[in-house]
This record gives C-alpha cells, sequence and structure tokens, in this order.
C-alpha cells in the first residue's frame, strides 16, 4: 500500500544518523522503480565510483541514480560476463578485486571466492577465498597447532552476500557456520597475509545477530551497518551504529521500509535509500518518488467568472483602430464570453502614459468602444450586454516605460465579466477644465479616427 509518512518512529533513523536525506521523511512515496520489469531483482551492491549492480533473473545489471533519484537506464554489465553471481558482491576497489558468493558442487557448499579482472576490466572466474577454517590446515602456525586446530574447530562452510568495508580491510558476509545465534549470522574477516591472500577465521558480529536469519549486510561509511533480519517473523530491513569497536542495539526500520511482505538488502546511495521488497507480489527495487501534486479541482461557474480576464489588443500610438495582428484574437474572445451567457462585460480601454489626463481618456475610451462595436457587428453580441469604458493613464501595465516597445503594452484592451459586487465603473468626467480645454484637439483626432474605422469595417465585410 502506498502512503505518504511523517511518523516520528520512521524518523528516529535519519535523526541518529544523517545518511538518509531527511527529505523522504514527507511527501514521498516507496514505490517500485520505473525500470522495473517482471523478474526478480535483488542483491544490491555498491560498485565502482558511484555505481551500483543488481541482479535482475540471471544476470548483472549495472546504473546509477540520476538527477530525480531514479534508476539511470540500467544495463547489462559486461563486467560480470564470466562469473555467476547468485548474491550481493563485494568490490575491493583498493586491490581491484572482487568478492562474491558461488556454489562449489564439490564440496556442496556455498563459499566466497576472489576474482581478478583482465585488461578490460572483466572479471575472471574466482578462486576459493583462503579464510582461516575453511582452509585444510591453519596457515602461520606449526604442524602440532594446526593439527589441534582441525581437532578443536568444525570446517566451515556456507558463506553469502559479502561486502565491503571503507578501508577495504574486511569483508562482511553471512553464514551458517556452526557456533552461530542462529540460521545465518552476520560475520567479517580481515586480511591477515596480503602476499598469500589468506584472511582471518571469520568473526561474529555478535551484537546484531539473533536466533532468526540475519543477513544483506551492507556499510555506510563504516559509521552504519545496515542489514535485514527475520527475528520478527520475516525479513525486515535494521540498522545499527558504529560504537568504538562494537555496534549498537539495532533498530527497526518502521514504515514504508517494512511494509508488507519481505524486505531487504536496504543500500543507501549519495544519501538515497533503497531496498528489495516483495511487498507487492514480485520481488523488486523499491526507491522514493514525491507523491504527485493533487489536480486543482475544477472551478466553479462563479469562480470562472471571476478569473475571466483577456488582455489581448493593442493599439499604434494615438490610434483607436485594432492592428491586424490581433484580428484572429477577437473571435477567440468571442468563444469564450459565449460561454457566460447570463453575464455582462466591462470593456476597457487604456492608453500610454504620454499626453493629458482628459485626452487620454476620451483615446481609451474610443479603443474600448472599437472591440465593443467589433463584437457586435463581427460576432452577433447584443450590445446591452457590454459595457465600454476608458481608464486613460492610470493603469499601466508597465509603469515609466522608456521604449517604444514598453509603451505599445500599456495600449490595450482589457475584458472581463462584471459581476454583482463590483464598484461602478469609471467613466469619463467630461465637465473638468482640462477636458473642454482638450475638445477641440479631440474632434479632429475623432474625425481622423473614424475615417480609419469605416476603411478597417470596410476590408474585413469584404
Amino acid at each position: 500500500m502506498r502512503r505518504i509518512f511523517i511518523s516520528m518512529l520512521w524518523l528516529l533513523p535519519v535523526m541518529l544518523w544523517a545518511t538518509i536525506s531527511p527529505k523522504y521523511s514527507e511527501g514521498y512515496t516507496l514505490d517500485p522503480t520505473v525500470s522495473r520489469t517482471d523478474e526478480k531483482e535483488y542483491a544490491l551492491s555498491p560498485y565502482k565510483d558511484s555505481t551500483f549492480v543488481f541482479v535482475r533473473g540471471e544476470q548483472v545489471f549495472i546504473t546509477k541514480l540520476d538527477s530525480a533519484g531514479e534508476l539511470d537506464n540500467p544495463q547489462v554489465c559486461a563486467d560480470f560476463e564470466l562469473i555467476k553471481v547468485s548474491g550481493t558482491v563485494a568490490f575491493d576497489k583498493k586491490r581491484n578485486r572482487l568478492y562474491y558468493s558461488q556454489y562449489n558442487d564439490e564440496y556442496k557448499a556455498d563459499y566466497l571466492y576472489e576474482s581478478i579482472s583482465d585488461i578490460n576490466g572483466k572479471w575472471q572466474p574466482g578462486k576459493r577465498m583462503r579464510i582461516q577454517g575453511t582452509l585444510k590446515s591453519r596457515t602461520g602456525i606449526s604442524f602440532m597447532q594446526s593439527a589441534g586446530w582441525n581437532y578443536r574447530l568444525p570446517y566451515i562452510e556456507g558463506f553469502y552476500n559479502p561486502t565491503m568495508n571503507q578501508d577495504c580491510s574486511r569483508v562482511y558476509f553471512s553464514s551458517t557456520m556452526e557456533g552461530g545465534a542462529g540460521g545465518r549470522d552476520i560475520y567479517y574477516v580481515e586480511i591477515e597475509d596480503e602476499e598469500k591472500r589468506i584472511w582471518s577465521y571469520p568473526v561474529n558480529v555478535k551484537e546484531v545477530n539473533s536466533s532468526a536469519d540475519d543477513d544483506w549486510a551492507v556499510l555506510e561509511g563504516d559509521s552504519i551497518l545496515y542489514f535485514s533480519s527475520a527475528r520478527d517473523g520475516q525479513m525486515a530491513v535494521f540498522s545499527a551504529a558504529a560504537q568504538d569497536t562494537t555496534w549498537k542495539e539495532p533498530i527497526k526500520f518502521a514504515e514504508p521500509y517494512n511494509e508488507g511482505g519481505e524486505n531487504y538488502n536496504m543500500l543507501v546511495v549519495d544519501s538515497v535509500p533503497m531496498l528489495i521488497s516483495n511487498r507487492a507480489g514480485n520481488e523488486d527495487i523499491y526507491l522514493f518518488h514525491p507523491v504527485p501534486a493533487e489536480p486543482e479541482p475544477e472551478p466553479t461557474y462563479e469562480e470562472k467568472k471571476r478569473r475571466f480576464y483577456w488582455v489581448f489588443f493593442l493599439f499604434d500610438f494615438d490610434r483607436d483602430i485594432l492592428n491586424e495582428e490581433f484580428y484572429k484574437d477577437l473571435h477567440r474572445l468571442a468563444t469564450e464570453m459565449k460561454n457566460f451567457p447570463d453575464c455582462r462585460f466591462e470593456i476597457a480601454g487604456y492608453t500610454d502614459s504620454r499626453g493629458s489626463d482628459a485626452y487620454n481618456d476620451k483615446l481609451s475610451l474610443r479603443r474600448a468602444t472599437t472591440i465593443k462595436d467589433l463584437l457586435v457587428e463581427r460576432e452577433g453580441f447584443d450590445p446591452s450586454v457590454m459595457e465600454a469604458v476608458g481608464y486613460g493613464k492610470r493603469r499601466l501595465q508597465v509603469p515609466n516605460a522608456q521604449t517604444e516597445e514598453e509603451h505599445a503594452q500599456n495600449r490595450r484592451v482589457e475584458v472581463r465579466i462584471i459581476l454583482d459586487d463590483d464598484k461602478d465603473i469609471e467613466q469619463y468626467d467630461e465637465t473638468t477644465d482640462e477636458a473642454k480645454a482638450a475638445k477641440a484637439e479631440d474632434a479632429a483626432i475623432d474625425a481622423r479616427n473614424e475615417a480609419l474605422k469605416q476603411d478597417y469595417l470596410k476590408k474585413t465585410q469584404q
């Protein structure tokens, strides 16, 4: 089940060890990757640089995280063509070696193998790691000590899912060897002899192991151990913080990490957590994805009326004739207006900042009237549903305009719906002294613009 999570229990591991980005505490869901297939995915392992590998079906894939935190086009990794991988791998960047688990037909058990690469980077079929306790005799001691060693300690077997610590001095893995807490336990070995490639006898990480299976260990900077355990009945992801030479008590991750089914093989890359889960049936890699934004509800009719607002018609300086480039917008405006058959519309004209207030008020009114008349004559509107008004230069789109382009944006007509709660529409006041002084000038302008208007209408009706 997908869910948004902000619980304090979920945040506890993040607050203790800030390797996982805190952004995933809210607004994200844990889901399969967008590149998933129907094949089983498992064995997430850190690899070279910022890449990591995993097994899909029977092939090893390599990938990295893209900028959105998703798998970046996973591809079959040619490095692994010559070896069979059935679990996690441990890449030794210090020695350029690879450690992996493989079933040994001769001994009928799983052991760890050590591989070197050829000049093309392909890992060669490995040799069994020389781990004390898996050899016929203990190295570096006398014959009698070796004989006593073999007599007292069982010949150990059953090694799975190796991983490397940061300085490449230890290989961690899980094992069913005798002497553990029960089921698979997590162990580590350290290099004892570089030249002879001999590793120490396995050390049980007893602070994190339980009587159930404990497996899939991955270290984060040697300060955090992520692992999986079935101690509560089914596999779940846990983490333990380093404390001197030991580990603190493990903490189980809450939902959504451990949610339904088996959850295991936790890996953190660049503060982005991922894991394997079968919560949806198939075993897939799970990553965090942002919760899609809730779609805005469809606005009501009243909301649409309030939002209705068109600004399309720009005029030349000192003109009230619509420029040809905006003819097509008139029809688009009319189409939208017809969606509101019960409404009245304000058609408001404006000018740029040049000229007197009185003159600009008249000019802006003529511009609004031009649009109103065109809507009546070309689109069949009833003139009574439209109110033409002029606001002159009082509502500039571009205050302090300097260029012609900026002035042109102020020479416009706006159309909106007149709402019941609107105040009375401003009207041009012809009784002012300034208006009377501009009357003679207006008459000449009116005559010229009327001629231009009639010429325009004649052309559009042909």
